[in-house]
């Protein structure tokens, strides 16, 4: 302990005993009880007593806080440890905001704690005086919507943009307009009068809206995801404070009508993730699903990964030198502060209000919904040499050791209201460290912080690495081929950008050997209706698009893979077409109608191997990717490299430079042309690991309007004998058969085979088939054992008529 703090540590240690004997259930209103009450505070004394990590974990807090945690600090010291000079600095700052002028800062959550925890040592005027700036605040956030009126917030013209009068979820940004409105409901909580809070709670725009119209499905932030960690330590708190006045309906008990949660919002985030990612150390990353236009960083990262191929992460892990993890803080300026400045964009030049960040929303999560497996996510961000995850002093929660932990599940899902699907081929809670693959989609939904990125791939993640990911290569937001839908693993027509739609028809099933999605709209691209659908097993991902108009277009079909493309014959030294922004080293494949394949590895990319990040045995692991696709429509193929990240830097005179960045882990962008009034891109995505291929054969059973059947064939003894099938076009659910010389099928909507020698298991709608085989092995239809024939080696199978 530093010796400035010796007397304090004394007398607070001193005080310990006392103060717990006045220590009891909170009571309504009894202060404090927002951020702690008198049993937390209590509590967190006895912790540092008797715990060593706790006293420890004080100390760090008083002597050496994280970046941005000096506020959080001045509130422990003076709440919890008694200081009465942290005290006076709080009440300062306090009634510095309630003084200030009318327009006010757009960040004031700890104010609000600061009110409530000094509500007692406050002198009636000045009680009343913060109360009345409350009361000013809420009118003017809430009921008079201030940032559109000139007449009363400066700046209005330039800062409206952000906000809107009639409110949809892609019109106004909510991590500058948002904390706010949550500002001002908690200052109604703290408050405590019920009539203004419930008032407040329902104003249009506010809370109830906020749950009933903004937030997606279960929970979801509806910008890019990178602008989430705005408001939700705020909005916990909020939850905290009305379920301790009895209000608990209002915030953690609040369901909205399609369905939010405060815990689903929190939530969000698992269900986003990928599997974790080897970085290269014994802390892996936990990617995930990252879409818009800020692609390169995430909702708790505040540096780079080895690669900015490495996008946003639940949990930020370390690289081999032990730099990394997650940040505690942000303070970013367009998140507000507390005192409005003269800034067109912020709340002054400095001094903005730091927010609480995953580690924290996670604790409050593991403290309140324990069975969610929160604590399994915040074991894994201790740091390279910790046994355990020490968590803050401010929620409640003990270390968490990783050995006693248990994963959540990570089931399959299609969100339509966000516009997202995530197909995982291991479910169960072991998908968290699983090699098994995952892949994600984005509809067409819009979004605030948008890019064009529909109906494309948002992510392929197998071996614990990403294999397909959207580069975004810009400095700052995603600008020109960044924001395109080019730089996506999607389709575009005659170079058009496709266009956001919510008319997008969905059908999915989620089976134990299968993930089956398909997706579907005429309104993406003018005059053409589009398809894409994906069939995901254990070892690869089927990936059919069909794109069906009515005159002749060029369609192109991009995919981006990370590594480096392998060399093969008939490839030539080429340019893009024209609809197609000009990338280097392009080489082209004339296919014609013949199948093709591109195969990329992920080796080291520079120069000089020595000045990578990601140790040796990263790249000896060869894992990488084969995409294979079935021939037609005269199809031309092109590889490229990936364009460079570009970062942006000052000379000496402060002039702007952008330079390339060399990419640590390579990058391929793949292309397939066709010109045709309709056409369906059929490909196949193997990742593998130890530089080679399982699939020996990928072949067409029989390919119509209507469907498509093909046969996927493994090398000896991997065990992959498979058929797929689906439904395209109308009528799905109508049976169609599709028929090869030896082997015939009939189904409706979508079908899987895996032949085995004693066993052909089935899933989805299978009517009818004949099917070559060996022996007389036991059939199971979606789990069923079923009756089949055998005559002269062949299976023949019927549905039962009912």
């Amino acid at each position: 302990m530093q010796s400035t703090n010796t007397a304090l540590w004394s007398a607070f240690l001193c005080g310990i005993v006392g103060t717990m004997l006045l220590s009891s259930a909170a009571l309504v209103m009894e202060r404090p009880f927002i951020l702690w009450d008198k049993q937390d505070i209590a509590t967190i004394r006895k912790k540092i007593e008797t715990d060593a990590w706790a006293k420890a974990a004080c100390e760090k807090l008083v002597n050496n806080p994280e970046r941005h945690e000096g506020s959080f600090g001045n509130l422990f010291r003076h709440a919890v440890m008694g200081d009465k000079e942290a005290a006076e600095k709080d009440k300062k700052e306090l009634m510095r905001m309630a003084r200030s002028a009318i327009p006010r800062g757009a960040a004031q959550y700890i104010n609000v704690i600061r009110y409530d925890l000094l509500y007692d040592s406050l002198t009636p005027s000045e009680r009343k005086e913060v109360e009345e700036c409350f009361r000013i605040y809420i009118d003017n956030r809430i009921f008079k919507r201030t940032i559109l009126d000139p007449k009363i917030f400066n700046d209005s013209k330039n800062f409206s943009r952000y906000d809107a009068r009639k409110y949809t979820r892609t019109n106004w940004l909510p991590n500058i307009i948002w904390p706010w409105k949550v500002s001002a409901n908690l200052m109604a909580a703290a408050l405590g009068d019920e009539k203004l809070i419930r008032k407040v709670w329902a104003a249009y725009g506010s809370w109830k809206w906020y749950f009933d119209e903004y937030l997606c499905d279960s929970g979801f932030y509806s910008e890019e995801f990178g602008k989430m960690g705005s408001t939700p330590g705020a909005m916990l708190l909020y939850c905290r404070a009305v379920e301790r006045l009895g209000l608990g309906e209002l915030g953690y008990g609040y369901k909205g009508k399609g369905g939010a949660t405060m815990r689903g919002h929190i939530e969000s985030l698992i269900h986003l993730g990928y599997p974790r990612v080897d970085v290269g150390s014994n802390r892996p990353q936990y990617p995930m699903l990252t879409i818009g236009d800020l692609r390169q960083s995430g909702s708790s990262q505040s540096w780079n990964l080895p690669s900015p191929a490495f996008q946003y992460s639940i949990v930020m892990g370390y690289t081999p030198d032990g730099t990394g993890g997650n940040v505690l803080w942000k303070a970013h300026g367009a998140w507000g502060g507390v005192v409005r400045g003269k800034h067109s964009q912020w709340d002054g030049y400095g001094g903005f209000t730091p927010k609480m960040q995953v580690p924290f929303w996670f604790e409050i999560g593991q403290a309140r919904w324990p069975e969610v497996g929160f604590d399994y996510f915040l074991a894994q961000m201790r740091g390279p040499d910790e046994e355990k995850y020490f968590p803050s002093l401010f929620f409640g929660l003990d270390p968490i050791d990783p050995a006693r932990v248990k994963a959540p599940p990570a089931p399959s899902a299609v969100w339509p209201q966000r516009g997202l699907v995530i197909l995982r081929a291991d479910e169960s809670p072991s998908y968290w460290e699983s090699p098994a693959p995952a892949v994600a989609m984005r509809l067409a939904t819009n979004y605030a912080h948008n890019v064009i990125d529909c109906f494309s791939l948002t992510g392929f993640y197998a071996f614990n690495r990403p294999i397909y990911l959207n580069r975004q290569v810009t400095p700052g937001y995603a600008q020109d081929w960044s924001r395109s839908i080019q730089s996506h693993c999607g389709v575009t027509v005659d170079g058009a950008e496709p266009k956001f739609t919510s008319a997008t028809r969905t059908r999915q099933a989620f089976t134990k050997p299968v993930k089956f999605v398909a997706a579907r709209s005429d309104k993406v691209f003018d005059g053409v209706d589009l398809t894409r659908c994906l069939m995901l097993t254990k070892e690869y991902c089927l990936d059919v698009t069909r794109l069906a108009g009515n005159k002749e277009h060029s369609y192109y079909w991009l995919i981006h893979a990370l590594g480096q493309v392998q060399k093969a014959n008939g490839w030539k030294d080429s340019k893009l077409p024209k609809d197609l922004s000009p990338l280097n080293k392009v080489r082209a494949y004339k296919a014609g109608n013949k199948q093709w394949s591109v195969t990329c590895e992920q080796r080291c990319a520079l120069d000089d191997p020595s000045k990578a990040k990601l140790p040796k045995k990263w790249y000896e692991r060869r894992i990488g990717v084969r995409l294979q696709m079935l021939g037609g429509d005269n199809t031309t193929a092109y590889t490229a490299q990936t364009p460079l990240i570009v970062r942006r830097s000052r000379d000496e005179k402060g002039q702007q430079q952008y330079k390339e960045m060399p990419s640590e882990v390579g990058g391929v962008t793949i292309a397939a042309e066709r010109e045709a009034a309709g056409t369906t891109f059929v490909a196949l995505h193997e990742p593998f690991e130890g530089g080679k291929s399982n699939i020996y054969d990928f072949r067409t059973i029989e390919q119509t309007d209507g469907g498509v059947a093909v046969a996927i064939e493994g090398k000896y003894d991997t065990g992959i004998d498979d058929r797929l099938m689906l439904r395209l076009g109308d009528n799905y659910e109508q049976p169609l058969t599709l028929a090869s010389d030896r082997e015939s099928f009939t189904f409706a909507d979508w079908a899987y085979l895996r032949i085995g020698r004693d066993k052909v298991e089935v899933q989805g709608d299978m009517r009818a088939m004949r099917l070559p085989i060996g022996g007389q092995p036991k059939l199971v239809v979606n789990g069923k054992n079923q009756k089949a024939s055998f005559v002269r080696g062949y299976l023949y199978y019927c549905v039962p008529p009912k």
